[in-house]
């Protein structure tokens, strides 16, 4: 039977962020915060508004819309900073890795920024805190 401490959230985590490995596969390391309120609430409002011209349903959004509001709520809110090279080995800006995940083509990277939100959001405090003592 799980005890209360191991169900409490990192909040520090969640609202300060923390370096997650989404792929390990991937070169990858980004510095995010988890889905806060503010997230929720800027993604809600966002396809609520959109979805005025289309009868008012979030759920009829096109995808490409849908996809599009939630990449710019996650950059805005979540992400804070990435560790990756591009093809060269020069290392990808914050800045241009939050221009590529807005690009379709890339839409594995977008995931991965996606899976690291939900990676913090998903820490536990008992976790956060052995992860310190590493």
């Amino acid at each position: 039977m799980a005890n209360l401490a191991s169900l409490k959230r990192s909040s520090t985590a969640l609202t300060t962020g923390a370096w997650k490995r989404p792929d390990p596969d991937l070169d990858l390391q980004i510095l995010t915060r988890g889905y806060t309120d503010e997230y929720q609430d800027a993604q809600a409002s966002k396809q609520r508004k959109a979805a005025k011209g289309f009868g008012g349903d979030p759920e009829k959004l096109p995808v490409a819309l849908k996809r599009s509001i939630n990449i710019e709520c996650l950059i805005k809110h979540c992400l804070i900073d990435v560790k990756m090279k591009d093809d060269d080995g020069a290392p990808v800006t914050f800045e241009e890795f939050c221009d590529t995940i807005r690009d379709p083509d890339f839409s594995e990277l977008a995931t991965a920024a996606f899976t690291a939100a939900g990676m913090v959001s998903a820490d536990r405090e008992a976790d956060a805190k052995e992860a310190e003592g590493n």
